[in-house]
Order: structure tokens, then C-alpha cells, then sequence
């Protein structure tokens, strides 16, 4: 429920795929949408820019398939755009969830991925923060995961944690790990 003199919806969970440059990041995150409970009919969105999905009267999810390591945007300009994003939707939502791609080490003028998590879950307070590590990569190549210790401080905050296989087979274009991320959304 709304409350009187707030700006932003309420948000819900966060979702965040890791993995490096070129892992298939935003590739299984349009690759979500092959679940038409997220409003496509099925059908998997080709623009870099995916607009807001209803996924009820009351919450919304936003996803963003570009890492901001790779746009080499501060953290404060990221969650600058992201309270933007949540003042938008707060036009017409209450409950907000989000999925975004990410690296996981430092990378032009953002922090490592720890620290950006603590300090996400530290300024947004969602209900729940998953991480999907990608490993192997799309090509098949192996992936960067985090380190023991990085897990621990991650576990630490109630974060979640899932490694998926990203290889891409050459024989079908859908991933089935989309229904994967599609369900840490499904409220039903």
C-alpha cells in the first residue's frame, strides 16, 4: 500500500546476473521472457531497452541488460537511474522488482560486486537479492565465479545464490534457464 509523502514503490527482489563480458548476461535475461506469465506471449525481446512488465495490478519488474560496469557508470549514477526508474513506476505500481546483468570485479568506476550488493540491499532494503553466476559461458568457455569468502559475505546478508550452465546449444535459440529466472517473479 502506498504511504502518504513516499516517492518510490516498495521494492520486492532483485534479481542480478553475473558473469564477464560477452558470458551471455543479457541473453538470459531477455531469454526470461520465453514465459508468458511476463507478459510477451513467449516471445523474447531483441531491443537492448526492455520496457517495464506489470506482473500484477500492483508490482512491476524492470530489466536492465546492460551491466553498468561495462557503461562505466558509478554506482551513485546506477542507483540514481534506478530511484529514477522507481519514481516512474510509482505512477502506477507500488511493488517493485528488477533484474539487472553485472560483472564481478572492478571495472571502470564501479566497486566490486560485493560491495555493490551491500550497498544496494543497503539503500533499496528489497525482500530478497539473487545472484545467477553464468558458468559455463554462452560459447562454452569457463566462467568467473566468486570466491569462497565473497560467497560467505553474500550469505551474510540473506543474499541467494544459483550457478547456471549458460552454454547455448546449437541446435535450439530459446534457453531454458529463462523459466529459472522467470520464477523468482511468479507471486503466485
Amino acid at each position: 500500500m502506498k504511504q502518504v509523502g513516499q516517492i518510490r514503490p516498495h521494492m520486492e527482489r532483485a534479481l542480478f546476473v553475473v558473469g564477464r563480458q560477452n558470458a551471455g548476461k543479457s541473453t538470459l535475461l531477455r531469454h526470461m521472457f520465453i514465459d508468458p506469465r511476463l507478459g510477451t506471449g513467449g516471445k523474447i525481446p531483441t531491443a537492448s531497452k526492455i520496457r517495464p512488465v506489470a506482473l500484477s495490478h500492483e508490482r512491476c519488474l524492470v530489466v536492465r541488460c546492460t551491466s553498468p560496469h561495462e557503461r562505466n557508470e558509478p554506482l551513485d549514477a546506477f542507483f540514481k537511474k534506478l530511484d529514477r526508474a522507481m519514481e516512474i513506476a510509482y505512477r502506477e505500481y507500488w511493488r517493485f522488482n528488477f533484474a539487472c546483468a553485472m560483472q564481478l570485479t572492478t571495472a571502470g568506476k564501479m566497486p566490486d560486486f560485493v560491495t555493490l550488493c551491500e550497498e544496494f540491499q543497503e539503500r533499496f532494503e528489497p525482500e530478497r537479492i539473487r545472484v545467477i553466476q553464468i558458468d559455463p559461458c554462452q560459447n562454452g568457455k569457463p566462467g568467473v565465479r566468486l570466491a569462497r569468502t565473497e560467497i560467505d559475505q553474500l550469505r551474510y546478508h540473506r543474499i541467494e545464490m544459483v550457478v547456471v550452465d549458460g552454454h547455448r546449444s546449437p541446435t535450439s535459440n530459446q534457453d531454458p534457464n529463462g523459466y529459472l529466472l522467470a520464477d523468482f517473479f511468479d507471486f503466485a
